[in-house]
């Protein structure tokens, strides 16, 4: 059965630290084609997550100023993450239950990455073909 750890495997982690202002956030997350980018302090410990969501609701709506507010004053602080050894399924079972689309990955104390919904319904596509694949198979050979 795979884990978050093994989706995770060819993912680049992209991570902001506090202290840069929102601005440079949303380049970076342009620049990296990303949703939501996990906010780390200066000793690397996980402080909170801004998305695009954040951005709109919390930013561009309150008209604040890009360039002046930091972004540890607008990220979602109460960060909902999974242990590395969580299955896909029970992943994607919070993210509906919590309607979040983006859920950081830990193994220990350590962030290793961040899943999208979208990697979740991919994983699952990915699954269920192999599946309908392998009943195609049988059907072929056993009549």
């Amino acid at each position: 059965m795979a884990t978050l750890k093994d989706l995770l495997w060819d993912k680049r982690l992209y991570f902001v630290k506090t202290g840069t202002n929102v601005f440079e956030v949303a380049k970076f997350m342009d620049s990296h084609n990303i949703g939501a980018v996990p906010v780390l302090d200066a000793e690397n410990n996980l402080k909170g997550i801004f998305s695009e969501r954040d951005l709109m609701r919390r930013c561009i709506v309150k008209e604040l100023n890009l360039k002046q507010t930091l972004i540890e004053d607008v990220m979602t602080k109460e960060v909902i993450f999974e242990n590395a050894n969580e299955t896909p399924e029970h992943c994607m079972q919070i993210m509906k239950q919590l309607n979040i689309r983006h859920m950081p990955v830990v193994e220990g104390n350590n962030l290793i990455g961040i899943l999208s919904i979208r990697d979740l319904l991919l994983y699952d596509c990915k699954i269920k073909e192999e599946k309908i694949e392998l009943l195609n198979t049988f059907i072929k050979y056993s009549g």
